[in-house]
């Protein structure tokens, strides 16, 4: 029959249920003012082909942004239902809601997909006439077909037509079970999840490769898809911490989400923020070594113009900062200490999304337009909350009728 849930208390505040479409015209507007800065001031007013290099770029920066948490979050689901965990049950509505407004935020992609397919190049240089293109090896992918913006743009669908399907069924799955309570929908979910963790790995990887590493065509990273995966882990914990937190302050989810679930997130957090470190060091070492220009010159234009300086702050901030910060359990299992530093992490994730793309506009590190550039990750983050509270208007913000729910509310982490 499963539990007893007070209503009130798995429900979204009403006065938030009025918030998404406001949110998500902001978040539109701020990304609209964004991609005029970029557009106007990054060129000085008389660099026009540098101020849509700007503009789309950052665009595409926060586009991965405000994506990576849904990315997270399906993996998140995935790994759940294929451990047969039960600890997470409590907080798993919140990451399934975030996993089902992929689709929304994948409709966010259209722009750039409308510049490729119109021949503008200012984002993707592999997006003209070969014959203008003087890098040897970024003509040959496009002679040989894979760089082309037709297939590009077919790729792209199947990436997010492949990611909002395993996201769709996965919340469709669960909502049913909160009307039949029926324990053969955790089987389904728990069958699917090992083949399903296969084509998102390939999927997430393929993506990253086109829609990021595409922009400088001529350097390639074997692992550059495990790289975007740890930083939306990363962001997917940080705001699970953020979102569960607002609910609880706002009277929701008493009783069910506790210490244990947040000291469980907190270790995660501090987990990924080892693995991001490892995998951007692992990147960086066997380049260095190898030492061949077109791997090289990725790193060549972050080092150099003024962004030698963010990508050395990037090591404090994202590495060894938050690491010495969330190395106590005592840390861990305070929600404030927990709380600044999941919107910590946030606040550096969005750093590193602008890491992977904005130094390739080429021209060094401009102060006005990072400015534009920032309110474009405002934007990015209220549509993300607008997608969020649209989605969750109408669900219970716990799986009431899931069989491992007692569980859940039960677990607690055992002192070492």
């Amino acid at each position: 029959m499963g539990l007893k849930y007070d209503k009130e208390t798995i429900e979204l505040p009403a006065s938030w249920k009025s918030k998404p479409l406001p949110l998500i015209a902001i978040g539109l507007i701020l990304l609209v003012i964004s991609y005029t800065i970029g557009l106007t001031v990054a060129g000085g007013g008389t660099d026009s082909d540098r101020g849509m290099r700007f503009a789309t770029h950052s665009y595409l920066a926060n586009f991965m942004f405000l994506l990576s948490f849904s990315l997270g979050a399906l993996f998140f689901i995935m790994v759940q239902f294929l451990t047969r965990a039960g600890w997470s049950t409590a907080i798993r509505r919140v990451a399934e809601i975030k996993m089902a407004i992929l689709p929304y935020s994948g409709l966010m992609f259209i722009p750039v997909l409308g510049l490729v397919l119109t021949g503008n190049y200012a984002l993707y240089e592999w997006n003209q006439d070969p014959s203008k293109i003087h890098n040897s090896l970024i003509r040959g992918k496009i002679e040989d077909g894979y760089l082309q913006s037709n297939y590009f743009t077919l790729r792209s669908v199947i990436y997010l037509a492949l990611l909002s399907g395993m996201s769709i069924w996965f919340f469709n799955k669960s909502r049913a079970q909160d009307e039949s309570g029926d324990p053969e929908l955790s089987l389904a979910r728990q069958k699917w999840s090992g083949p399903f963790i296969m084509v998102y790995a390939l999927t997430v990887s393929f993506l990253a490769f086109d829609w990021v590493m595409s922009i400088d065509a001529a350097w390639f990273s074997t692992i550059f898809g495990v790289y975007v995966f740890a930083a939306s882990m990363l962001g997917f914990f940080s705001m699970m911490v953020i979102i569960n937190m607002a609910l609880q302050k706002a009277g929701k989810l008493q009783g069910l989400v506790n210490v244990e679930h947040y000291h469980d997130l907190g270790k995660f957090m501090f987990g990924f923020v080892m693995f991001w470190s490892y995998i951007a060091f692992s990147q960086l070492v066997l380049i260095w070594y190898g030492n061949i220009p077109e791997e090289t010159e990725w790193y060549r234009v972050r080092l150099n113009g003024g962004w030698e300086y963010y990508s050395y702050a990037l090591i404090i901030v994202h590495f060894a900062i938050p690491f010495l910060g969330l190395l106590s359990r005592h840390v861990r299992r305070h929600k404030a200490g927990l709380l600044f530093w999941a919107c910590w992490l946030v606040a550096v994730h969005w750093m590193d999304m602008t890491y992977l793309v904005m130094p390739n506009v080429k021209g060094g590190f401009a102060v006005v337009p990072m400015v534009g550039h920032l309110i474009g990750g405002f934007g990015a983050l209220a549509l993300f909350a607008g997608f969020f509270l649209l989605k969750a208007s109408n669900v219970p913000l716990v799986a009431v009728r899931d069989p491992r729910m007692p569980e859940s509310l039960t677990y607690s982490n055992p002192i070492l």
